[in-house]
């Protein structure tokens, strides 16, 4: 039980740092074409729906 929550709260953290990364990547729009901001904006959308279902199933209610 006690492994199942360290792996949770890993890839909690994977997932928090690959949304921070993606975000300075895009505020470089500059850098890359329009096919590479595309797919960064999809990979961030589907990081974000992924942290906040395994937040919505780990919630014990009430701000916990």
């Amino acid at each position: 039980m006690n492994f199942m929550m360290m792996t949770t709260a890993m890839q909690t953290n994977r997932a928090k740092r690959i949304i921070k990364i993606l975000e300075r990547l895009l505020k470089k729009d500059h850098l890359y074409n329009d096919e590479e901001i595309k797919t960064m904006k999809a990979q961030l959308r589907v990081v974000k729906e992924e942290l906040a279902q395994s937040r919505a199933e780990n919630s014990k209610g009430f701000g916990s």
